[in-house]
């Protein structure tokens, strides 16, 4: 015994060349039941890749041979960052190692010019934390770094033994 509703919907695909979503609302069936009912038969040529921009990705290809940025190829396509960059990501933006070199400096000049002072100033508070300690702690002696050794490695939590649990 078949089932009528498989047949409807095999014949609605394959006749009709509807879409999962138009044999749904005719149906009036789920998503699930339309794609088991379905199984096996393709779908209509109409139906595949329907947002493809195949055009669009190829011109953003073009763009990036012509040494255009991932931010200049979305504005000029109309796209997401993202997807432009996922388009051209296997693309290097200069072709050539010496445009490629002096990109790179740039960028770590930036990187230093930026960071440098945030730096210099967590530094020299490290140095002065440093030297505050030194003059609370004073010297050390021999026996004073036994002792501290000690006293660290008696704090430290025994490791459970195996078998035992906690």
């Amino acid at each position: 015994m078949t089932d009528p509703l498989a047949a409807e919907a095999r014949r609605l695909r394959v006749n009709e060349q509807l879409s999962v979503a138009e044999i749904r609302a005719r149906l009036g069936i789920g998503r699930d039941r339309v794609y088991a009912l379905l199984r096996g038969i393709p779908p209509p040529e109409w139906t595949r890749r329907p947002r493809a921009r195949d055009d669009a990705r190829a011109e953003a290809l073009r763009l990036r041979a012509a040494g255009r940025s991932v931010n200049e190829i979305a504005a000029r396509l109309g796209v997401a960052k993202s997807t432009a960059y996922q388009w051209v990501r296997h693309l290097p933006l200069d072709p050539d190692d010496a445009t490629a070199e002096r990109r790179r400096e740039h960028s770590k000049a930036m990187t230093e010019a930026r960071w440098s002072a945030y730096r210099e100033a967590r530094d020299a508070a490290q140095a002065a934390e440093h030297a505050r300690a030194a003059g609370v702690v004073g010297g050390l002696g021999e026996r004073d770094l036994l002792m501290l050794g000690a006293a660290i490695y008696w704090c430290e939590e025994p490791s459970p033994s195996p078998g035992v649990g906690r």
